[in-house]
């Protein structure tokens, strides 16, 4: 992962009902437009470094990528007792949370490279959530890919959906029950879309992040960085948006 003075994007501020938000903007070195855009919805640590080299990952396959701030001030929660505070505050409020994706939506389309009419969202732990809940919310998604995510979510899938979902989950992560994933593919199900739902055996929480384990060791949380999950999660990523974005 790349050292803060490696990352090649740049901040860009927005406001929400009076509060300043501070997106993370990365853009492909082919700057030609329009480019089709990914919104990238942080762990429940927020605006990390880490979540802001994987929008470098995703603009490096050349899309514009926005990291998507939903705790305010571009915040870093200051250990896990804060970040768990301030996601289920914004789990809690799925009209407002729905309002702050919105809000980064428009300031990312005003950007003249991105082409408005091509956006997918990718979301990592809380963020996956909070991903997958936009696309319930009907907002125009193309596709969503969570990433090792809770499918207990703030606004479970429905009518309005219309996206392409994947979700890739470690069998091992405790916070992902066998019940929520039944009640989550059976709600998938039952209104016939295109969906996947991945599962790697032994694979815990957070198996994206490089950083987990000494996160699981500071904070005694079940995380645990897994090298081929990493690999094959990123693979289907990057097939899914070569999908949905190739289709007119």
């Amino acid at each position: 992962m790349k050292n803060k003075s490696e990352l090649q994007g740049i901040q860009i501020p927005y406001e929400y009902k009076d509060q300043k938000y501070v997106g993370y903007l990365s853009l492909p070195d082919d700057a030609v437009a329009p480019k089709p855009g990914v919104m990238v919805c942080p762990e429940f640590w927020g605006m990390t470094d880490y979540i802001k080299w994987r929008a470098d990952e995703y603009a490096a396959l050349g899309y514009a990528a926005l990291v998507v701030d939903f705790y305010g001030n571009g915040m870093v929660a200051k250990d896990a007792e804060e970040a768990t505070k301030l996601s289920e505050k914004v789990k809690k409020d799925p009209d407002h949370a729905v309002a702050l994706f919105q809000a980064a939506m428009d300031a990312f389309h005003r950007e003249s490279i991105v082409d408005a009419g091509n956006t997918a969202a990718v979301g990592y732990c809380f963020g996956g959530a909070m991903a997958l809940s936009m696309a319930n919310a009907g907002l125009p998604l193309k596709a969503v890919m969570a990433f090792h995510s809770k499918v207990e979510l703030p606004i479970m899938p429905n009518e309005k959906l219309a996206a392409k979902i994947v979700v890739a989950n470690g069998a091992d992560d405790p916070f992902v029950s066998e019940e929520s994933i039944e009640a989550w593919t059976n709600a998938m199900d039952a209104i016939d879309v295109n969906y996947e739902y991945v599962t790697y055996p032994e694979v815990k929480h957070a198996y994206t992040n490089k950083n987990a384990n000494a996160k699981a060791e500071k904070y005694d949380l079940p995380l645990d960085y897994d090298a081929e999950a990493d690999k094959d999660s990123w693979n289907r990523v990057q097939d899914l948006l070569a999908e949905v974005f190739s289709k007119d």
